[in-house]
């Protein structure tokens, strides 16, 4: 997978359709948050875990508000798991995504879905402050092909599965709501769309989730079972970010770890 592209999420706001989607010295004490970069420019990116993950600041949509600001950084890597924050300000249009900061995960991807035993995730995050007029969602990003050599967000990307863990504002999915589903033990509204190529199904959670600990394979699972999505497809991408529309917050995650067994 290529360092650096445009994610292109599949988000809407009150049905209109939005388009969303130097190497770190790795520590375990939050206290050396000197010693990883601050990514505040509209690709910046950097390696994280020795090549794990890479954490990107991704402000693909900042033309819709050339004064918006924001920056990103990691704060503490252990093991596989990375502590990182993001702080941003952003005005412009209500309907428009501005930014996805995210951690791409780089190992163990391109394979396919009946070959993946499990995909173990943990995801500890919280708004240390929140304006009241935020509007944005906090989710998972994963992304199916045809092909391995595929990849996210690209005319080779068959499905986009979205996990909405938060939405505050309005905001919500592409597409509409096809029903309810129970994975994992929760509850989540299921909605389907179109975006660009390929077909989203996106999971939100009925209430906020802030400590998350689940299999994300489960939700494949699901897919496959009620809306005949093959297990022959590839999984090319996983990220887990939040993408804002309009507001201000600062975004910490304390604990994110994934892996593709």
């Amino acid at each position: 997978m290529v360092s650096k592209f445009v994610f292109l999420a599949a988000t809407m706001f009150v049905g209109q359709s939005v388009l969303a989607t130097p190497l770190a010295v790795d520590s375990s004490s939050s206290g050396l948050e000197k010693r990883f970069s601050v990514l505040s420019g509209q690709w910046d990116s950097e390696s994280e875990g020795s090549g794990r993950y890479t954490l990107y600041n991704n402000l693909w949509g900042q033309s819709y508000d050339t004064s918006g600001k924001q920056s990103t950084q990691a704060t503490s890597y252990s093991g596989t798991t990375l502590a990182w924050k993001t702080t941003y300000s952003w005005a412009g249009s209500s309907s428009q995504v501005k930014s996805y900061a995210d951690v791409t995960l780089n190992t163990g991807l391109r394979k396919q879905l009946s070959a993946i035993s499990s995909i173990p995730s943990t995801w500890k995050w919280s708004y240390t402050s929140a304006s009241s007029s935020l509007i944005a969602d906090v989710s998972y990003d994963l992304w199916l092909s045809n092909s391995a050599s595929g990849t996210g967000s690209s005319s080779t990307s068959t499905y986009e599965i979205m996990i909405w863990l938060s939405s505050r504002g309005g905001a919500g999915p592409a597409g509409s709501q096809i029903g309810t589903a129970t994975v994992g033990g929760r509850s989540w509204k299921l909605y389907k769309g179109t975006v660009s190529t390929w077909t989203v199904y996106s999971f939100v959670a009925t209430s906020e989730i802030t400590s998350y600990s689940g299999d994300l394979k489960a939700f494949f699972t699901y897919l496959s079972s009620s809306q005949g999505l093959s297990t022959s497809q590839y999984l090319v991408a996983a990220q887990a970010g939040t993408e804002p529309f309009v507001g201000s917050a600062s975004l910490t995650t304390s604990a994110y770890t994934i892996s593709v067994n």
